[in-house]
């Protein structure tokens, strides 16, 4: 399931610090949690390997996790606007190692060390 352009939108930013809007009103916060949105982690990986894929010009799917953790909740009323921040991309071409976090301000919600192929 894609979510760009639907469950997020690309508001800004670079390739290495890409500024994002949540919409609140997507399906997936409707159920996770009705009242109290927060965006699943599998989402958040999602949309990591979304921003991703767009940087290297070609489709790509998750492989490993070497790292992720969730420092704090991201939801759609009280995180409207989150930024992706790479701090390293390593495209061999037959794999993409990512490394970054997704900010709010100076704080880190998640940091992330994955491989896509």
């Amino acid at each position: 399931m894609k979510l760009q352009n639907e469950m997020f939108t690309i508001v800004g930013g670079d390739a290495d610090h890409v500024k994002i809007a949540l919409n609140a009103n997507h399906q997936i916060y409707q159920a996770h949690f009705p009242g109290n949105p927060i965006t699943p982690g599998v989402c958040i990986v999602q949309i990591i390997g979304e921003l991703l894929s767009g940087r290297v010009n070609r489709p790509l799917a998750l492989s490993k996790i070497t790292n992720l953790k969730f420092n704090a909740t991201i939801s759609p009323i009280d995180n409207p606007e989150v930024e992706v921040v790479f701090t390293s991309v390593e495209d061999t071409g037959e794999a993409c190692i990512a490394k970054g976090a997704i900010m709010d301000g100076e704080t880190a919600m998640t940091k992330f060390s994955l491989v896509f192929i």
